[in-house]
């Protein structure tokens, strides 16, 4: 039986695997809790401030290797060096790391080479990021006051400049460094300013170090710093000399923790990952099932295990928060797919606004790309109104993109590879949407699948007299009322809000029609 005909055309988005995988990898995001085979002896005496090294020159540690696991299953490694380059530093990093979805083992490599000054401001890097065989390259430098970002990703090359603005600009494997360098002690804040890789963008970075309360932790760990980084906080863990030893992210999903270099480089040599991302994590099972989901035009659910501040309100979804219910009854949500006959009859009072970013051509949605907007002209006609311009341009990609259990870091890669899941549908209907001056904007949250449940997923919104669902990969306008929202817009953004939520969520059904 192939996955496809398994779920019934409505394929989960792995997406969310390939971002929880870059996160991990490029910002050493860790998690869940302490496994006591990997953690040494620690000396009992309190921490005692220090005011910080200054240079990397005088750093008393230089090389790091670090075990990577999900949800205690050991899925990659992580390793560090750095050394001397003239008048500048060299930070080289490799990473490997493997998730298991839908039975099918995804892997993402990545080598890095930083180049920063003895104070950590960055100078230049170079990157290769390569995940199921596909390879994304970047490379970036400061020039006077502004960032260069330079990616190749399959043939295509792209660039974008950042102002600085007078910022000091580190890369974010400084963030793991910055508190050594610059001192701590308890109450101690830090800010500065980074490149996101995960993001392609610029990105704030807070950080609150306190010192351990009672016996140090595995490894030393004396200070305990939190990191607030766009919708994410990383918590992690530093000894004596200001070497992070252990981080924890995700809800307590993954982690990241010292380890001796043959012990790191084990994972090689191990089997698959046992635990399955969306079988054993990401499923939300359900009691009572929904026949038909395609024809749901209301859906009610209780959702537990999770905050309902996770969950927006927004034209189609509506949550209640009793007060006199406890965080174990969890909370409703109603979903109402849009009555497009009634918005054609109210032209006169859309509902709702869009941005410039819904319209812009971005380096993973290539909207302004000649082949993507030759593709657009091809499927509508300029006397097309704009609601039949997307469900023209939906029914296209459903019916030309090829279902497959195949991630693409863009747009154009999926309209040249004609395949991909419902991450790569959203993306180059999104882009094919724009191209048309249609707002259109991504979104992740939940649809439910027949005989299994609810599952990730991802798929679009465009703006025609108001927002609208648009699933491009299930072939709907406007999609279904099982279909959930958590986050929208640039998925790395967001991606803080969706894995606080795996492996987490309860839901009830309650009512549908």
């Amino acid at each position: 039986m192939s996955t496809t005909r398994f779920f019934s055309n409505r394929i989960p988005s792995l997406r969310t695997i390939g971002a929880l995988a870059a996160i991990a990898i490029f910002s050493l995001v860790l998690g869940s809790c302490v496994l006591t085979s990997y953690v040494s002896e620690a000396p009992t005496q309190p921490a005692k401030p220090f005011k910080g090294y200054g240079t990397l020159a005088d750093f008393p540690f230089k090389e790091a290797w670090y075990g990577m696991y999900f949800q205690e299953d050991k899925v990659g490694y992580s390793h560090f060096k750095i050394e001397e380059s003239g008048l500048n530093f060299k930070i080289a990093g490799d990473s490997v790391m493997r998730l298991k979805a839908l039975k099918k083992t995804n892997e993402v490599q990545m080598k890095e080479k930083v180049i920063a000054r003895p104070d950590l401001t960055l100078v230049s890097f170079e990157s290769r990021v390569r995940m199921n065989g596909k390879d994304l390259t970047m490379t970036g430098r400061v020039e006077g006051d502004a960032f260069v970002l330079d990616m190749k990703v399959e043939g295509e090359k792209m660039s974008r400049q950042f102002p600085l603005e007078g910022r000091k600009l580190y890369h974010n494997s400084a963030i793991s460094l910055f508190p050594a360098l610059n001192g701590i002690s308890n109450g101690t804040n830090y800010s500065f300013v980074v490149f996101n890789p995960e993001k392609q963008g610029l990105q704030e970075v807070k950080q609150e170090i306190h010192r351990v309360t009672g016996k140090p932790g595995p490894n030393d760990a004396v200070w305990k710093v939190n990191n607030h980084y766009g919708q994410s906080t990383v918590d992690s863990w530093l000894n004596r000399q200001g070497l992070t030893v252990l981080e924890k992210a995700v809800g307590g999903s993954l982690i990241t923790m010292l380890e001796d270099k043959e012990t790191a480089q084990k994972f090689l040599e191990g089997r698959d990952p046992k635990k399955d991302l969306v079988f054993d994590l990401s499923l939300i099972r359900v009691t009572k099932p929904i026949p038909n989901p395609e024809k749901v035009r209301f859906l009610e659910v209780r959702m537990k295990g999770v905050a309902p501040s996770l969950i927006p309100d927004d034209h189609r979804q509506k949550k209640t928060v009793s007060r006199d219910q406890s965080s174990k009854e969890g909370f409703e949500i109603e979903v109402h797919a849009e009555d497009l006959k009634a918005r054609d009859r109210a032209l006169g009072n859309p509902s709702g606004s869009y941005s410039r970013d819904e319209l812009a051509s971005t380096m993973a949605i290539q909207s302004d790309h000649k082949e993507i907007i030759a593709q657009a002209q091809r499927i509508v006609s300029s006397r097309d109104s704009a609601l039949r311009k997307v469900r023209k341009l939906n029914r296209w990609t459903s019916r030309n993109i090829k279902d497959t259990i195949k991630d693409s870091f863009t747009a154009l890669s999926v309209l040249r590879s004609r395949e991909g899941e419902c991450q790569s549908h959203a993306n180059l209907y999104t882009a094919l949407a724009r191209s048309r001056k249609i707002p259109t904007r991504v979104v992740t949250g939940l649809v439910y699948t027949e005989d299994a449940g609810f599952l990730y997923h991802a798929w679009a919104e465009s703006y025609v007299n108001g927002w609208i669902a648009v699933d491009p990969t299930l072939d709907q306008v406007p999609a279904d009322a099982t279909h959930i929202k958590i986050v929208s817009g640039k998925l790395a953004d967001n991606m803080g809000a969706l894995l606080k939520m795996v492996g987490k969520v309860k839901m009830e059904v309650l009512k549908f029609r």
